[in-house]
């Protein structure tokens, strides 16, 4: 009896408008075909692809495959060394750009000097009044330790290819040994990779068969200190071969 009244009520209220339950949200699915062909293409490029090479080719410059492609690339990078401006600062400044000598690193001169790593020579400015040595080199892709940055150990070897280019030079002989005593290395900044860095020597100082001193790495507008290093060198004479 009172739950007719409770139902004769309830529809006096409403007027006859009747409630309707919520529905259940459909399930969004996820075709299988999707989620499969999305894992084997991530497993594909993982096994011939590392994430840094995927990083390189959408950054850097596609690199030569052939003769005539070389050719350009070392032309590019030479137009673009000249547009430096950096390379007038140098010669506003009194520096003289002298012949480095190659043979005195072979890990720069050869074993770096190819499309995306070292590919053109450094080149090498001096200033005899002020016993300093300036070299500019570029540095590609393939000398990355992380994505994008030049692996440490390579601008620790530039930069020690340089101090000796120095001594070299202070000393005015091509005919000296040169041992690293001590090398001291103070990384600032990361060093981006295609790019152009400024290696400067400072504070030479000779005692007896030893020299010391320092420099740092700048990018390639110079304004910005990424790497500073000092280090002590012996250097010794070398005996001329006796023409025959």
């Amino acid at each position: 009896m009172f739950k007719r009244i409770a139902i004769a009520q309830i529809r006096t209220y409403t007027n006859g408008v009747v409630f309707k339950t919520a529905s259940k949200p459909k399930r969004r699915w996820i075709p299988w075909t999707i989620f499969g062909g999305s894992f084997l293409g991530g497993w594909y490029l993982t096994q011939h692809m590392t994430f840094t090479d995927l990083l390189a080719y959408w950054r850097y410059d596609a690199l030569p495959k052939n003769a005539d492609e070389v050719v350009k690339y070392h032309a590019d990078l030479n137009r673009r060394l000249n547009g430096l401006p950096i390379v007038k600062q140098l010669e506003n400044a009194g520096f003289v750009q002298v012949i480095a000598n190659e043979e005195e690193n072979l890990l720069v001169s050869r074993a770096l000097n190819t499309p995306g790593g070292v590919a053109i020579p450094p080149r090498v400015y001096y200033n005899p009044s002020r016993r300093e040595t300036v070299g500019l080199y570029h540095l590609g892709m393939k000398l990355t330790g992380y994505p994008f940055l030049i692996h440490g150990g390579i601008l620790a070897t530039v930069i020690e290819d340089l101090m000796k280019e120095a001594i070299r030079l202070e000393k005015g002989t091509k005919n000296i040994n040169q041992e690293t005593k001590n090398l001291s290395i103070s990384y600032k900044f990361p060093t981006l990779a295609n790019q152009f860095v400024v290696v400067r020597t400072t504070d030479l100082q000779q005692y007896g068969n030893k020299t010391k001193l320092k420099a740092e790495l700048m990018d390639q507008s110079g304004n910005r200190t990424l790497v500073k290093a000092n280090a002590t060198f012996s250097s010794e004479q070398e005996n001329p071969k006796e023409e025959k």
